[in-house]
């Protein structure tokens, strides 16, 4: 399946997040890190309702509300492609 590349970052930042959910803010949907190890500011990429649209037109993800949504979670087969993604992006760097 072809996703575009801000949609396979959101994907796999739903992935490394609690989980597995993107929560929406002012600005977008961002992923909250598992575990935070600092005291100094997190930086998180955000990802527009578009992009999210993206991953939900390909079955990814569902929202907790489809018209005002708040999160936004990984299903089943979205947590498959991102374990795949991941092993390729693992598999490109041994490689390298």
């Amino acid at each position: 399946m072809h996703l575009q590349p801000v949609a396979k970052r959101a994907l796999l930042a739903a992935f490394a997040s609690q989980g597995h959910t993107l929560r929406r803010t002012r600005g977008g949907f961002v992923s909250t890190p598992v575990q935070v190890k600092t005291s100094k500011a997190v930086t998180v990429e955000v990802f527009t309702r578009r992009a999210i649209n993206w991953l939900d037109n390909a079955g990814l993800v569902a929202f907790d509300d489809p018209e005002f949504p708040r999160t936004v979670k990984l299903t089943e087969r979205g947590v498959g492609m991102a374990q795949q993604l991941t092993l390729a992006g693992n598999e490109k760097a041994v490689a390298a």
